[in-house]
């Protein structure tokens, strides 16, 4: 039997949920760039890319990062969350991208499952 604390093996598997949350972070971003650029195209699609992903990181900052401006309450993140990445996933499909559009609601959904699980075994 091993001697390892339990807590430390959560420990492990929710800082790996939390790195795919930061790498679901980024993956909003690009998809929102990527869906921008697809359905408008030319210079304006390039402007409509980068506004995109300004605007997406303004309120992922504001309202959702660790040291986020505002608090809202936890109803309230997965919520925002929810229309954010619904919202690119929507854009995707609507670019002829339907894979990535659901493979990333579907990463994203298991993860934000993990997350609490894990969150909620480790208080314990």
């Amino acid at each position: 039997m091993s001697s390892r604390d339990p807590h430390e093996s959560l420990s492990g598997a929710l800082g790996l949920a939390l790195t795919v949350r930061f790498l679901l972070e980024l993956a909003l971003l690009t998809g929102a760039a990527v869906a921008a650029w697809r359905l408008i195209g030319g210079w304006v699609g390039v402007v409509t890319a980068i506004a995109a992903v300004i605007a997406l990181a303004v309120v992922w900052g504001l309202l959702l990062s660790p040291k986020a401006h505002f608090t809202v309450g936890a109803v309230w993140q997965l919520v925002i969350e929810a229309v954010l990445f619904f919202g690119v996933a929507a854009a995707l499909w609507a670019a002829g991208l339907w894979l990535p559009a659901l493979v990333g609601v579907a990463v994203w959904a298991a993860d934000r499952v993990a997350i609490a699980l894990l969150r909620q075994l480790s208080r314990q």
